[in-house]
C-alpha cells in the first residue's frame, strides 16, 4: 500500500477542489500491482553524407497502482472499486446448429435454375479438350543457312554525286 498526501485537484460528486499548490488534507491511498519496464524502444541518431550514426536502446521503468481509497480532511470521500474483468473483443452473431449438414439439395422446382450441382449435371456435361499447341513456322532453307533471298534484300546504295562549285 502506498499513501500520497500531495493531491493537486478532488473532485467529489461534482464539486472541484483545486489546491494552491495542493489540497490541504487530502490523501489518496493505492495499492502497487506491478513494477517493470516498458518495452524496449530504439534511438537512433543519423546526419546525412557525414557518417555519423548512433544507434541506442533504452527501457522505461513503470510502477502500475491501483487507487483503493481518496481521503479529504479526514473523511473517506470516494471509496473505489476494482474494475470488472474485460468483455471478450467480439461476439458471434451466428447461431452454431450441432445438427449434421444434409448432403442432398432440395427438391428441384420447374421453371427456376438450381445452383447446386448435382451428379447428373456433372456427367452430362461435355469434357473439353485441351488445345493443341500451334506449330511453329519452320524457317525458309535460304535464311537458315544466313542468306537473304532477293525479295527480302535491301536496295543498293546510291552512289554519291560532287557538288560542282559555281563560277568554275
Amino acid at each position: 500500500m502506498v499513501e500520497f498526501s500531495e493531491v493537486l485537484l478532488v473532485d467529489e460528486a461534482g464539486v472541484v477542489n483545486l489546491g494552491t499548490p495542493f489540497v490541504e488534507g487530502a490523501r489518496v491511498v493505492a495499492e502497487v500491482i506491478e513494477q517493470g519496464r516498458d518495452a524496449k524502444i530504439l534511438v537512433f541518431k543519423y546526419k546525412n553524407k557525414t557518417r555519423y550514426r548512433r544507434r541506442k536502446g533504452h527501457r522505461q521503468a513503470y510502477t502500475r497502482v491501483a487507487v483503493r481509497q481518496i481521503l479529504t480532511g479526514g473523511r473517506l470521500a470516494t471509496q473505489t472499486e476494482e474494475k470488472p474483468a474485460r468483455r471478450p473483443r467480439r461476439r458471434t452473431t451466428t447461431k452454431r446448429s450441432e445438427e449434421a449438414v444434409r448432403a442432398e439439395p432440395g427438391a428441384i422446382i420447374e421453371g427456376v435454375p438450381s445452383l447446386a450441382a448435382t451428379e447428373a449435371t456433372i456427367e452430362e456435361a461435355p469434357t473439353t479438350a485441351r488445345r493443341a499447341a500451334r506449330p511453329r513456322k519452320a524457317p525458309k532453307p535460304s535464311e537458315a543457312a544466313g542468306e537473304a533471298s532477293a525479295a527480302d534484300a535491301k536496295p543498293a546504295r546510291r552512289a554519291r554525286t560532287k557538288k560542282m562549285e559555281s563560277g568554275e
